[in-house]
């Protein structure tokens, strides 16, 4: 599908309101970081973990997907019926612990996570209501999060669509960092076969309405040790004042 894209630009005198879930994707395989335990590398001190979940502070519940592991607050564990089973078995298995309206969907491997976040905390409420049918959103098949470039065109204002996810330096839809209807989004994986397991994010969004907020290197993830590197040097160290944060599990 070829299309043209429209962008948005959050209005920071309407946040969003009401009720919002947060599901953290935390359970990856990480090749290409030899399987290491990505949400547990540090950036600036803290976990690329506890950067997601500071992010998302306010939401309830917050809901992490992968292994348990410490925290600096608490959350809600969970995992996808067979591990490993990717991103959209992981929002499933997320899904089933949320209530709310909305709920932000974040992976764990976000350096800016805060500021990501911050800016899908700005656009203005989702609402289903719509006139007429909008094409999909969603661009190239993907199943890390990363989106298709002049293939994905997004829809304009916060009526009449489904979501909102951020939009990388590289023109890249980040479906990973987004904001999404929640009834709309559990529609999408219950349609899916085994749980969403080995299933694609374009195959989960394919039938959704997504607008798109140009983000920058915001929305830049860890996938590599260069990326990890580049992300380090580029996140100023805490100072050290006293002892450091309690942590739970």
């Amino acid at each position: 599908m070829t299309g043209t894209r429209t962008t948005e630009t959050p209005d920071a005198a309407t946040p969003a309101s009401g009720p919002t879930a947060a599901i953290i994707l935390a359970g990856g395989r990480a090749s290409r970081l030899d399987g290491t335990a990505k949400p547990l590398l540090e950036v600036g001190g803290r976990t690329l973990l506890d950067r997601a979940i500071a992010a998302v502070d306010g939401c309830d519940p917050i809901v992490v997907v992968g292994p348990p592991a410490p925290t600096r607050v608490r959350v809600v564990w969970t995992r996808e019926t067979r591990e490993f089973g990717g991103p959209v078995a992981g929002i499933a298995a997320g899904l089933a612990l949320v209530d709310t309206a909305d709920v932000l969907v974040l992976a764990a491997d976000l350096p800016n996570a805060e500021g990501a976040v911050a800016l899908l905390r700005r656009h203005p409420p989702l609402s289903a209501d719509t006139k007429d049918d909008a094409p999909s959103t969603t661009g190239k098949d993907s199943t890390t999060g990363k989106g298709g470039d002049d293939d994905a065109p997004s829809t304009n204002g916060a009526h009449g669509i489904d979501g909102v996810c951020l939009i990388d330096a590289s023109g890249r839809m980040q479906w990973l960092v987004g904001r999404y209807r929640t009834d709309a989004l559990r529609s999408a994986a219950a349609a899916l076969p085994d749980g969403g397991r080995d299933a694609s994010l374009r195959s989960l969004l394919a039938r959704l309405r997504i607008g798109a907020i140009p983000a920058g290197d915001l929305a830049t993830d860890v996938d590599t040790w260069d990326d990890l590197e580049r992300a380090r040097a580029a996140a100023p160290m805490p100072p050290r004042n006293g002892a450091p944060d309690e942590e739970t599990t």
